[in-house]
């Protein structure tokens, strides 16, 4: 159980990116597509899982000193290091194996998304800016693979859209971690490696407005048809209600990546949105 805990189930809910393709291809009625999809999102459940435990193995000094982190099992001593390593080791096998199984090219989105986190956990992560471009790439490949997993064809549009959106919430994540070490000194603020809350508002409001242009684009050229424009207003409420959640100090904005299974408004739009635009996809096919 406390290997499962470091593999963090909750943010499994990253992993639903590789669906993109799935519900933009109008192939959603396809069993042979969802299968390679659910197979594609249970591989990546498991890689991401294992780029956890090597996170937190890596992480384990610096974590207890961060009162947000202190409480995991590596952190506080429940979990060792060594068996974290080797439950890693073998969920990334896992998860490469059946990517394998779909096809060559989702291995090798799993493969790139593997050495992608493993120079995150050990160097990226510590260069400001970069960690966040990191973790955003790390999104638009679970979008790629998804996509090459099913063999649709897709604009490239949505892959745009995906790093944009995944770029936004890292940085909804770094302004929540500043506002919650707000006042701390010594190594737990330095886990912040220079964000500061103004710092992540003013390039939050330079990535905004790039989200919703590129949407728009995508709904326009990319797409199969021009009705997709209908599912903007959606995004567009989303995108704001997630600004009005990570700037209010209820905790929501620690963890922008669970946003929409928190907040209802928000819930409801991503709904109404994925069936919007996937009845599109379908009658449009």
């Amino acid at each position: 159980m406390l290997v499962l805990e470091s593999m963090r189930p909750k943010q499994w809910v990253k992993n639903f990116f590789v669906f993109a393709g799935l519900v933009f291809s109008g192939e959603l009625l396809f069993l042979d597509v969802e299968i390679a999809a659910w197979t594609t999102f249970i591989a990546f459940c498991l890689i991401s899982g294992a780029t956890y435990l090597l996170n937190d193995a890596c992480d384990r000094e610096a974590d207890r000193l961060n009162p947000r982190t202190a409480g995991r099992p590596i952190a506080r001593g429940a979990l060792g290091r060594t068996t974290a390593l080797i439950a890693a080791a073998l969920a990334a096998a896992g998860g490469l194996g059946l990517a394998a199984a779909v096809n060559l090219p989702t291995l090798a989105a799993a493969a790139a998304f593997v050495a992608l986190q493993i120079a995150y956990s050990n160097w990226l992560k510590h260069i400001i800016l970069v960690d966040v471009i990191a973790i955003s790439a790390g999104f638009v490949l679970r979008a790629y693979a998804g996509l090459v997993a099913t063999e649709v064809a897709i604009s490239p549009w949505i892959l745009m859209c995906t790093g944009l959106l995944a770029l936004f919430l890292a940085l909804g994540k770094r302004r929540g971690a500043a506002t919650a070490l707000d006042g701390l000194q010594g190594a737990a603020k330095s886990t912040l490696h220079g964000y500061t809350v103004s710092l992540a508002d003013e390039l939050i409001a330079v990535v905004t407005p790039a989200i919703v242009i590129a949407y728009c684009v995508y709904a326009v050229l990319g797409s199969r048809s021009s009705e997709m424009l209908l599912t903007a207003p959606f995004v567009i409420y989303g995108v704001f209600r997630a600004i009005y959640l990570i700037r209010d100090e209820n905790g929501l904005a620690e963890d922008p990546t669970m946003l929409a299974f928190k907040d209802r408004p928000l819930l409801l739009c991503v709904g109404l949105w994925a069936v919007l635009a996937a009845v599109i996809s379908v009658a449009t096919v």
